[in-house]
């Protein structure tokens, strides 16, 4: 604890402007202006590390990052070279007001409770507490305070415990409130949401303030650091899957993570390292980062490690290279527990697009049920790094978090969809919404992949011929097919970076890894 400490304790920065400007907005609007000139600038590093949807979404939050990063005013209208960097989408809404998080202080606070506590105003410290059916939890598992945001769809007993899906967000607190997508997304399939973040040190790249483990440095030789000493997030990690557990309105048999791009990076090593309590997981535009391959991730991840990307930033490829790396965060090794694993890009996500396929190919090798959706860019443009269009319905019905929808419900759903006069997306969204009227469907069953389709139709490959909880598709055997990427990927002699360079002689480390532990009966 005491080397987190110094370590977090050298890395905070404190931005005064910001923690000024943050609490001089007392009201969220619109401004209609144009973002200011700095706006744009910061705007392209946020899509890279966030995605589009979270980047438009802080365009509208009094206090984010972007907004006081990027000096944008907020509710400003997006400029071209903006939207032309994410132009299928528009901001949404203000977010509704929220109380004010308290600054942060230099020095992390302390003597907090060490397990969950229902937050309230007297203790909340960073997080945001919840209302209208959000509870909020607070626990301070090393010197930093960590929160858990829930909500428990109507229904969850002891006699009917409801799937959970946890969400990832290391770029702050992830606060949830009942007008949340995810949480009107729990409400209509019927399963529990929560939601983890960070407060404080935001001590990673592009200010991410959940610790990868191990210094970022994975290789055969340590192909996963799973242990306490490897991450400050042990205990946290530990004590969110002992909260559902212990509760039996929640089923610990279903546990589902969510996250994109460095999020759902963080969601795989949770997956991973606590495969024997986690079912599956959702990776939007990201997958398996590998030392001395294309793409590059916006940290240098897998290129270089984390001291070394804190103390050369984008130069550390060219002056600390990793050559004890070999792939970032972890390899997907879980032994007996199958995981099943949602990796989706577009094909012009030029941060993702290629990291997908060598996750893929990590998890199938490992015995785990892969499931890759490659999209293409959509007609008029649009796509890049974000998540597709009606992403929870994605999500829950490429997971099976809930039970798939009826092959009677996929015919008619088809039809609703041909019949909408609208963009593809708006109709699978329209239909859904009218879902109950059509024949042989039930409201919150989860979409099929033909059904999904109907919004946007990728290349799906999957390794065991399953969907939700659907088995019985085409089964794909041998390598994947490779996804249509715009940017070539692959090894620096076949697809080289712009972005680094190492010195002649670097590359991945190889090496044998060690056998899983024989089972006993087997």
């Amino acid at each position: 604890a005491q080397g987190h400490l110094e370590r977090g304790l050298s890395k905070m920065r404190f931005d005064l402007t910001a923690i000024a400007a943050l609490t001089s907005f007392l009201i969220i609007g619109t401004s209609g202006a144009e973002c200011e000139v700095s706006c744009e600038e910061e705007f392209p590093k946020c899509v890279n590390f966030k995605g589009c949807e979270s980047c438009l979404e802080e365009l509208q939050t009094a206090g984010s990052m972007l907004v006081n990063k990027g000096g944008c005013t907020v509710g400003c209208d997006p400029t071209m070279t903006m939207t032309d960097l994410c132009p299928t989408t528009t901001p949404p809404p203000p977010t509704p007001t929220a109380p004010s998080p308290t600054p942060p202080s230099p020095t992390p606070p302390t003597g907090g409770p060490t397990d969950m506590e229902l937050c309230t105003s007297a203790n909340r410290g960073d997080c945001w507490c919840g209302s209208n059916g959000v509870d909020t939890y607070i626990m301070y598992p090393d010197v930093f305070q960590r929160c858990l945001h829930t909500y428990l769809p109507p229904g969850a007993s002891e006699t009917n415990p409801a799937p959970v899906l946890i969400s990832v967000s290391g770029y702050g607190t992830h606060g949830m409130s009942a007008t949340s997508n995810i949480v009107k997304a729990a409400e209509y399939y019927g399963f529990a949401a929560m939601s983890i973040g960070a407060t404080g040190q935001g001590d990673g790249a592009g200010g991410f303030g959940l610790e990868f483990p191990n210094g970022g440095v994975a290789n055969p030789s340590v192909y996963k650091s799973c242990g306490a000493e490897d991450s400050r997030e042990w205990a946290y990690i530990e004590t969110v899957l002992d909260f559902i557990k212990n509760d039996p309105s929640l089923d610990e048999s279903k546990v589902y993570l969510e996250g994109f791009s460095q999020n759902s990076m963080f969601a795989a090593y949770i997956a991973v390292c606590w495969a024997d309590r986690i079912a599956g997981l959702w990776q939007g535009g990201s997958g398996l980062a590998k030392t001395f391959h294309t793409p590059i991730v916006p940290g240098k991840q897998a290129q270089c490690s984390f001291d070394a990307y804190d103390m050369n930033g984008n130069t550390c490829c060219e002056t600390d290279f990793c050559n004890e790396c070999t792939w970032w965060p972890l390899y997907p090794r879980t032994c007996e527990h199958k995981l099943v694993d949602c990796i989706a890009a577009y094909t012009n996500d030029n941060i993702a697009c290629g990291s997908d396929w060598y996750m893929y190919e990590a998890m199938v090798a490992e015995g785990n049920d892969a499931r890759l959706l490659s999209f293409p860019v959509p007609e008029g443009g649009g796509g890049g790094h974000q998540n597709p269009q009606n992403q929870y319905a994605w999500m829950t019905g490429c997971l099976g978090i809930v039970d798939s929808c009826s092959a009677e419900c996929e015919v008619s759903f088809g039809q609703c969809v041909d019949d909408y006069v609208g963009s593809s997306s708006d109709a699978f969204a329209a239909c859904e919404a009218n879902i109950s009227a059509l024949g042989g469907c039930v409201a919150g069953c989860a979409p099929t992949l033909a059904m999904l389709s109907k919004s946007e139709e990728p290349v799906a490959t999957l390794s065991e011929g399953k969907f939700g909880t659907a088995s019985d598709l085409p089964a794909h055997s041998g390598t994947a097919p490779q996804p249509a990427c715009q940017s070539a990927f692959g090894d620096f002699t076949v697809a080289p970076s712009n972005s680094c360079t190492p010195p002649e002689g670097s590359g991945a480390k190889a090496g044998i890894m060690e056998e899983c532990p024989a089972i006993d009966g087997m």
